[in-house]
């Protein structure tokens, strides 16, 4: 009985998150969208669109770096994400970086925009298991901090 419970809650949770998030055929996504998305972005590798909701999500790998785009129906982009390099980071985070995590390594980046909004969530390493990620704003102000 105990397993039978289980693999319910199971299939709930898995019927639960498809229900947010369903892939889609590239045949059925507004041709506005995938114009736009084409002009925009003509070197994307990996393309795959999604329905996120009441939005258009589609996930690409561009330059070695993953992005995730969500467009409305009127092909007016909600929300980018996407990974950057150290390189890539604005020196005001750089320089909170090196002021307030003395020793520790930047391992991943990822940049969010949503109304023109930018936050970069850093992933920190120091030794082999101290990790932190942290959420800065473009000025480099921590918005938020959890340690693994």
């Amino acid at each position: 009985m105990k397993n039978r419970n289980i693999i319910t809650a199971a299939f709930t949770l898995l019927g639960a998150f498809s229900i947010f998030a369903q892939d889609m055929n590239p045949d059925n996504v507004p041709s506005n969208l995938k114009q736009n998305f084409q002009k925009s972005f003509p070197q994307a590798t990996d393309v795959e669109w999604e329905m996120d909701g009441q939005s258009y999500k589609v996930e690409f790998d561009m330059n070695r770096n993953e992005h995730e785009i969500w467009y409305a129906t009127d092909g007016t982009t909600t929300r980018t994400e996407q990974e950057l390099t150290e390189a890539e980071l604005p020196q005001t985070i750089k320089t909170a970086i090196s002021g307030n995590y003395a020793g520790y390594k930047v391992d991943s980046i990822e940049k969010t925009t949503v109304n023109g909004s930018s936050t970069y969530e850093v992933e920190l390493e120091k030794g082999w298991n101290n990790e932190k990620d942290v959420v800065f704003n473009e000025d480099g102000k921590v918005l938020s901090e959890m340690i693994d």
